[in-house]
């Protein structure tokens, strides 16, 4: 979480006007979930990566690292797509027999899996691609620009300023442990473990409360403004992102 934020902050897309990264991301994204050519899925991979290592800058090896974390819960959730179990005769391409259930794969199975994974992963990318290249403040303000109800941007501030409250609170409390040798044996990591887990929550909320009185004392009544920075959006990247998704839309119908 904070590496991808400080990601944000620095790449080479900062200044780029926030509602156009947007824009790019979410249309790309809303392509990609209806479509169900696999070409458009693999450009679409191979763009935003593009875009965020060549033009944004983000390390590689860093970018790896991210786009391994969703591989797991993918490959998990096509694996019940791939594969078939009956008992039924069906069209395997290759089965196993457990007394008179049949565990297989099937073409169709096979091929919804690779559309399942593809898609899937082209959706995550064009999140990344926004994630890495947008502060959460930016789009927050993307949000207020579309007239997204007030409540909405305001719990997102709230809790976007909480979940940094709760990894500090967690870090403090392992630091403390970890002195006091918590974590030298096995026996003592488990009860570490449980000891951080019960206390993070009561003091994360007591750090929660604290803030909300320091809000509060600065005049808080439930609208929290912030100074914004200016943005001018730019006619060739419009055209740029016009362009694009003509090309990915075109892309969704020959494949």
């Amino acid at each position: 979480m904070i590496s991808i934020d400080q990601h944000a902050y620095v790449n080479r897309l900062r200044k780029v006007h926030p509602l156009e990264k947007f824009l790019l991301a979410v249309i790309t994204l809303v392509i990609c979930l209806f479509s169900t050519s696999w070409l458009l899925h693999v450009c679409v991979i191979a763009f935003m990566s593009f875009l965020v290592v060549g033009a944004g800058k983000i390390p590689w090896r860093s970018y790896i690292g991210y786009l391994s974390l969703p591989l797991f819960f993918l490959i998990v959730g096509i694996l019940g797509v791939i594969f078939t179990i009956t008992k039924e005769p069906l069209d395997f391409i290759y089965h196993i027999k457990l007394g008179s259930w049949t565990i297989g794969m099937t073409k169709l199975g096979l091929n919804q899996g690779q559309l399942l994974f593809l898609r899937s992963y082209a959706s995550v990318i064009c999140l990344y691609f926004l994630a890495l290249t947008t502060p959460m403040t930016d789009i927050i303000w993307v949000f207020k620009r579309l007239r997204v109800p007030v409540i909405i941007t305001e719990l997102m501030i709230m809790i976007y300023r909480f979940i940094f409250v709760l990894l500090e609170t967690g870090s403090m409390i392992f630091i403390s442990q970890e002195c006091r040798l918590g974590y030298g044996t096995l026996r003592n990591s488990y009860n570490s473990l449980g000891q951080l887990a019960a206390n993070l929550f009561i003091k994360a909320f007591h750090r929660s409360q604290e803030i909300f009185r320091a809000l509060a004392a600065r005049g808080y009544t439930g609208d929290i403004n912030v100074l914004e920075e200016e943005y001018h959006g730019s006619k060739r990247n419009i055209l740029a992102i016009v362009g694009i998704e003509m090309v990915f839309i075109a892309l969704s119908i020959v494949g």
